[in-house]
């Protein structure tokens, strides 16, 4: 696996773009830099991704580097000056562009599109700006995905609205938050419109230079751009070339090509105020909300789900040749991106390990609860935490007066923590949220503040995750003077100082790095966690080292890893499902299928949900295993009967095994089901279109 380092530190060297080491990193950070290098050979390794680079910018020092390959055919390196498509990680550039025409005075966030874009038709409600920045105007996603995501020929911002301007709204404007490129292209046009530039000059003028971001353009087949990362597919095991689509369709919303650097430049230029100002910066990571009062946790261009109670900005992108991710701390001036050339694999992975070498924080604690009727419990103290510690951080200015704290505890107080549980269950889905009156946000605010006045630092709750933040406030206000601050119910109290006790024994307690035996483990971790009742939950790595084992040929460790699982988290319905897949690979169907209906009764919409069966079913596919996701969509079917989806992709696994008959039935299933889903209109082209091979194939 070869690779190459730039370190950049100091202005200078950000701004020219030159690899050198003026300085080197601290002697700690560089080793764990160090081990980062061989903990990504491991990953490229097991995913069969060709080239990546990776990098983080804190202050004014900045990492990158390069892995592997950015043309495989002519051993070309991958470098921090590699060329990458941006993918939509283009998206909160284009709204950044929005908002400095809204600071210019040059666009009204709640016209209607047509201000700026007269040639778009008016749609039975209007559509603002503000609503495409929010993925809340309506507009539809790809309806003919073989068609729509396929294109070769270059477009026009004319030609590339033309592809959905007929598609009818897909909802009143502000009811339902519907992901969507095209929306972003909409915004494109509105640049252009207001600008009298084309989208490309304008960013090259006010985004991308002013940044310093000299290697991101447009991206196009025909010009020649310096480092161009050759993109790569994998058909089940063996790497193809990517097929070549010209992404100017989707010009505004993933239509660019940059380096690492420059993608942390963007991310450092937002959090330093460089190019907009801090009321437009607010309202850009403001998360928006449906009519309904849901948060769809998307500002303006930016992904704003906190993390581990930090503030947290963030988009990724995915598109033939690339898959990108750009997370931002603006309150820590940290920045970390990443950017493959294998397409349909998650490149999270790669910038949560980094975060947690760059920080020495876990980027996430992942805590189980070993009674029942106490993850409720720790369900109300996470979604303090996350709220309350990630507003902390984003800014000291109170979020609610002393009346409205109050009165948020004593809505978690009669409600979350009320005997009727299905009741509970539903306040606290809602606490987050508007409709909900944002109890966790308010209360949980107030919270990180009087612990901060109090003295603590907020920077150990990164460590210590929402039980010893509960804990610590409780215990703050067990000791105040009488209704000085608000109060928990009694019962809610001990609880969380119990949990919080069992999860200060075990917290240290870590996944080892190379486990040998899933044996010797098993009988390690089941000591370690007997009788407590919060411990670390190691379901993800018991759900790799199952993977792994099963791509392996090693059925029997596989099915102990998710024994495991199961033993240790009877509660989860990830280790349920882990279960379930783990025997149906095996061959053993009926004791599958009882796993998986485990999990779905654990949560509905959770790992044994059709969302994620799919999702599961498309990973075995993209690594080789069309069979083994063909059975896991199988068993998603029987789980779930009525899913369109689910019978549509049964019918493209069929269809991919030459199975045509088949494929039609699933075809035919799918619009039984539904006969207006999103790919209902493939679905028919597909019937005919397979039933004429079928009818040819027949002596």
């Amino acid at each position: 696996m070869q690779s190459r380092k730039y370190y950049y530190f100091g202005a200078l060297a950000l701004l020219c773009g030159v690899a050198q080491a003026a300085s080197a990193p601290a002697p700690a950070l560089a080793a764990r830099l160090a081990a980062f290098d061989g903990w990504v050979a491991q990953r490229m390794a097991m995913e069969r991704i060709p080239g990546l680079t990776v990098g983080f910018t804190q202050g004014d020092s900045q990492w990158v580097q390069g892995y592997g390959y950015a043309d495989l055919e002519n051993r070309v390196p991958a470098t921090a000056q590699s060329s990458y498509r941006l993918a939509s990680v283009t998206k909160p550039m284009t709204a950044a562009a929005i908002l400095q025409l809204v600071e210019q005075g040059k666009v009204d966030l709640d016209a209607p599109v047509q201000t700026y874009v007269p040639y778009f038709p008016v749609k039975a409600f209007p559509v603002t700006v503000r609503q495409l920045l929010g993925h809340l105007g309506g507009i539809d996603a790809y309806r003919d995905n073989k068609a729509e995501q396929h294109f070769k020929e270059h477009k026009t911002t004319r030609q590339s609205i033309a592809v959905f301007e007929q598609f009818d709204l897909i909802a009143e404007p502000g009811m339902r938050f519907r992901y969507t490129s095209y929306g972003y292209n909409l915004l494109g046009a509105v640049i252009e419109g207001a600008s009298g530039e084309s989208y490309g000059s304008y960013m090259q003028r006010h985004v991308w230079s002013p940044l310093g971001m000299a290697a991101t353009v447009m991206d196009n087949p025909d010009a020649v751009i310096a480092h161009r990362v050759r993109g790569y597919r994998l058909v089940g095991t063996e790497l193809k070339n990517s097929e070549f689509v010209d992404i100017s369709s989707r010009f505004s919303a993933g239509g660019t090509r940059a380096s690492v650097p420059d993608m942390l430049a963007f991310g450092k230029g937002i959090h330093d105020g460089k190019i907009l100002s801090a009321a437009s910066l607010a309202a850009m990571v403001q998360p928006m909300a449906t009519r309904a009062g849901r948060l769809t946790d998307y500002g303006m261009g930016w992904e704003t789900t906190p993390t581990g109670g930090r503030y947290a900005i963030a988009h990724s992108g995915q598109q033939p040749e690339t898959v990108t991710y750009l997370f931002s701390f603006p309150s820590r001036k940290l920045t970390i991106a990443v950017a493959a050339n294998l397409e349909r694999v998650n490149p999270e992975a790669f910038v949560q390990r980094l975060f947690e070498v760059v920080t020495g924080e876990p980027w996430q604690l992942k805590t189980y609860i070993a009674e029942a009727n106490a993850q409720r419990y720790y369900q109300v103290a996470q979604g303090l935490f996350e709220e309350g510690r990630a507003y902390a951080e984003r800014t000291r200015q109170p979020y609610a007066d002393a009346a409205a704290t109050r009165e948020a505890f004593t809505q978690i107080n009669g409600q979350a923590l009320a005997p009727d549980a299905a009741a509970a269950r539903a306040f606290i889905d809602a606490a987050r949220h508007p409709a909900g009156g944002r109890v966790f946000l308010t209360a949980g605010a107030s919270m990180a503040e009087r612990l901060r006045q109090a003295g603590t630092d907020l920077n150990k709750y990164s460590s210590g995750g929402a039980l010893a933040f509960a804990r610590d406030y409780i215990v703050l206000a067990q000791g105040a003077p009488a209704k000085s601050l608000p109060r928990f119910e009694p019962g809610f109290e001990q609880a969380i100082i119990a949990l919080a006790s069992s999860w200060d024994s075990t917290a240290a307690i870590a996944w080892p790095a190379a486990p040998t035996s899933i044996f010797e483990l098993d009988g390690k971790l089941r000591a370690a966690f007997r009788g407590q009742r919060a411990y670390p939950d190691f379901v993800p790595e018991l759900v790799d080292l199952a993977q792994t084992s099963a791509a392996r040929g090693e059925a029997d460790r596989a099915l102990a890893a998710s024994g495991l699982a199961v033993a240790l988290y009877p509660l989860s319905d990830r280790a349920h499902t882990l279960q379930g897949l783990t025997l149906l690979h095996a061959g053993n169907t009926e004791l599958a299928d009882a796993a998986l209906r485990v999990a779905l009764a654990r949560d509905p919409l959770g790992a044994a949900g059709p969302a994620a069966l799919n999702l599961e079913a498309y990973r075995l596919k993209g690594s080789g295993a069309v069979a083994q996701g063909t059975a896991v969509l199988q068993a998603a079917v029987r789980l779930h009967p009525r899913d369109a989806n689910l019978q549509d992709s049964l019918a493209e696994f069929y269809a991919e095994q030459g199975l045509h008959k088949q494929a039609v039935e699933a075809y035919q299933q799918a619009l039984l089901r539904d006969p207006r889903y999103s790919g209902a209109a493939a679905a028919r082209a597909a019937i005919i279109r397979l039933g004429s091979v079928a009818d040819a194939a027949k002596p």
